[in-house]
């Protein structure tokens, strides 16, 4: 029997009412940030307790707190996002959803207390997670004892490997965090790893596994958070600083119907807990993926009836490298959301309510407001995996063919539009013409100089350039032991869903070109299209290891032969996972230095705040300006408004920035730049990393008016003025 809680329960309104009013409180006074996180937390998990019972009424309340969470959050992100784009966002557009949020959801039908079964294939998941030994026996207890005491092990492993990180956060020039970390580091992650997944297959199915996988997917995803202090990559940047300025605006012209999703959320998180706005975009995708991953996982493929031997399968998650997953960006977030649906596709597949339904939609549109090119392809799967249930096989064998067509072409149809609605520049191309850049999506990274390392250097890289190919393979085992092994049709839809997303990124790598892109960022659509494909394929890979466990359960030594392979194999994607700079690699992904941030402090303050000028220099100098100035100075122009910083790259600016390190520091580049944006005055920025730096260096310096030598050699500043 479902009753309403808004006229039954007078408890619910109470407490609902109060948590309310004290979140508004805090999102208009000044309080603490601990005591605004708190109280927000209890505000949501109080509301989320009661969607999720709406949406998953037989499950235990652990479970329906976190997705009843998830799609109150997606409720606040899309309403916010609707809003934003008619209008605007402030404290007044996020205090009315907090209020009426509360009042919608009261009056939803929820099951009364015990009026629902658990039994069946739907029984929850976490109704295992019992320590349940037999203490009379002695080979029990000590096999129950030397468990726990290696699991107490592999957290003091963890937590130590965590504060190492933390006492090498670095602000100055950096490419790869692993260049500050010594060799012991590793060794303690291994015997880690080693002792983590000998747990895994040992003991119990119990809640305990999950903390212990929960805390080394977070380890391993956090690294770049930590170690870097200013912040880690450019697009980060980008996005902060128009999140400030939203907080600051109310909004930001032009508007744009995609990102919007990470920003409103981002700004309602801040303002609802006081938590400063760049933590929670730096911690977001890396703490709730570490967090979320292994528990929707187990979540998920538990519920499809494959929990023996998940924990282990779980833990080896990022033997493929989630790279997409240690930086907040509204792509990776998309993405991560996109897993979510992926595996709720799993659990649907056996365990169907119709009430689910509607937090696979909500989570869709989540991420359509977060990013569209992420957001439309996952709609187009989650919907058709619908479909592909309720259809006979005679449906099923149509939609073969159809399905994976619609899903290649929804990306390349979504950016025709988009370049119809913004004018943008989106061309079709002859792909017999361009079948190269679909070879260079699979290509050695151009940083990557495999003669220049011993045979061990040159080892680690092929295998680097295997682990993907590996692990498709071992995902498209995974699919076939479903469906042969379990009777599961869902691998055949997986597959054409992958198909379907492999076609999409070979039109957009070989048919597409976009103008205002720069040439060697073209294929990054196609890209990140693959990463989609690969995130879809996760499930199964993990079955597939999942079946590798089950086969040596009663074999210890195997068991721990596994768990020491397992666990250098794991070091070795985890080194990949982040930039690599060693006797092979030779990446230039700088990060953005304290130095920068002094320096365009520096030239600001040269010229008394009046931005009356521009500066050509790397886009890492633009992002510093980014962050300290936001959007506060564009120029406009006979082709648009321009930044007083040479990014993007794709921009006019920039072209003079690779002229003047790639050509020659002219005073007439200088002067070219000026002319474009009408200003009077420029500075060129060079770095003591961007190599011939002393030659750059001592070029620029005969035709400038003037120049400076910043953070100890670090930073060149020079000085143009027209006369």
């Amino acid at each position: 029997m479902e009753q309403s809680r808004l006229l039954s329960d007078g408890k619910y309104i109470t407490l609902g009412a109060i948590l309310t009013a004290l979140v508004l409180f805090n999102l208009w006074n000044p309080t603490s940030a601990l005591l605004s996180a708190i109280t927000f937390g209890c505000y949501l998990i109080f509301l989320g307790q009661n969607l999720g019972q709406k949406i998953m009424p037989d499950e235990k309340k652990f479970w329906q707190k976190i997705f009843g969470v998830m799609l109150l959050i997606g409720l606040q992100t899309i309403i916010l996002s609707i809003v934003y784009w008619f209008y605007r966002i402030d404290r007044q557009i996020i205090a009315a959803v907090i209020i009426f949020l509360p009042i919608g959801i009261s009056f939803l039908k929820i099951p009364a207390i015990g009026g629902s079964a658990s039994g069946g294939k739907c029984a929850s998941p976490l109704a295992d997670l019992s320590n349940d030994f037999n203490w009379e026996s002695y080979a029990g207890t000590k096999s129950y004892l030397a468990t726990k005491l290696l699991a107490i092990f592999v957290i003091g492993g963890q937590i130590l490997l965590i504060i190492t990180l933390w006492n090498k956060r670095f602000s100055d020039t950096l490419v790869s965090p692993w260049t500050i970390i010594g060799p012991r580091f590793f060794v303690v992650f291994v015997i880690t790893t080693i002792g983590l997944l000998w747990v895994l297959q040992k003991s119990k199915h119990t809640a305990s596994n999950l903390l212990l996988i929960i805390l080394h997917a977070t380890l391993i995803l956090s690294v770049a958070v930590i170690i870097f202090k200013i912040g880690f990559g450019f697009d980060p940047f980008i996005h902060r600083a128009t999140e400030k300025w939203i907080l600051e605006h109310g909004s930001i012209e032009p508007k744009t119907p995609y990102y919007l999703g990470q920003y409103v959320l981002i700004i309602l998180t801040h303002l609802t807990t006081k938590i400063p706005l760049a933590i929670i975009d730096k911690i977001i995708v890396p703490l709730v993926a570490g967090l979320l991953l292994p528990l929707l996982t187990y979540f998920s493929l538990s519920r499809a009836g494959f929990k023996d031997k998940l924990y282990p399968a779980i833990a080896l998650m990022p033997l493929l490298p989630l790279s997409y997953f240690t930086v907040t960006t509204p792509n990776n977030f998309a993405i991560l959301i996109a897993y979510f649906i992926f595996l709720l596709i799993w659990r649907e597949k056996t365990c169907s309510q119709s009430n689910t339904f509607w937090l696979g939609l909500v989570l869709c549109l989540t991420t359509i407001a977060i990013h569209p090119f992420v957001g439309l392809p996952t709609a187009v799967i989650y919907f058709a995996s619908y479909l592909f249930k309720a259809g006979n096989k005679t449906k099923n064998v149509i939609m073969a063919v159809i399905y994976p067509l619609i899903l290649a072409l929804t990306l390349p149809a979504a950016f025709y539009l988009n370049s119809l609605r913004n004018g943008g520049g989106f061309a079709l191309v002859n792909p017999l013409s361009h079948l190269t850049n679909l070879l260079l999506l699979f290509a050695k990274p151009h940083w990557v100089w495999l003669d220049r390392g011993n045979f061990w250097w040159q080892a680690l890289y092929i295998y680097r350039s295997m682990i993907k190919p590996l692990f498709v393979v071992t995902a498209i085992i995974g699919l076939i032991i479903i469906i042969k092994k379990y009777k599961n049709n869902l691998p055949k839809f997986v597959f054409l869903s992958a198909i379907g997303l492999f076609v999409s990124a070979f039109i957009l790598s070989t048919s597409t070109k976009f103008a205002e892109v720069i040439m060697y960022e073209q294929n990054v659509y196609a890209e990140r299209v693959l990463e989609l494909m690969l995130v879809l394929l996760v499930p199964s890979f993990v079955l597939a290891l999942r079946e590798f466990f089950i086969k040596i359960k009663k074999a210890g030594h195997k068991q721990f032969l596994a768990a020491l392979i397992f666990s250098f194999l794991l070091l070795i994607s985890w080194y990949f996972t982040y930039p690599t700079r060693d006797a092979v690699a030779f990446h230039t992904g700088w990060s953005v230095r304290q130095a920068d941030i002094n320096t365009v402090n520096f030239i600001d303050n040269l010229n008394q705040n009046k931005k009356d000028y521009i500066v050509i220099a790397n886009q890492l100098l633009g992002a510093a300006a980014l962050q300290e100035f936001g959007f506060e100075k564009y120029f406009k122009t006979a082709t648009g408004e321009h930044y007083f910083y040479s990014i993007p790259t794709g921009g006019p600016l920039y072209q003079y920035f690779r002229k003047m390190v790639y050509e020659q520091p002219k005073r007439e580049w200088m002067e070219s730049a000026m002319a474009i944006v009408g200003v009077k005055k420029a500075f060129f920025v060079h770095t003591n990393y961007w190599a011939p730096a002393a030659e750059i260096r001592d070029q620029a310096k005969l035709e400038a008016d003037r120049w400076w030598e910043l953070e100890n050699g670090r930073v060149w500043v020079y000085e143009y003025k027209l006369k």
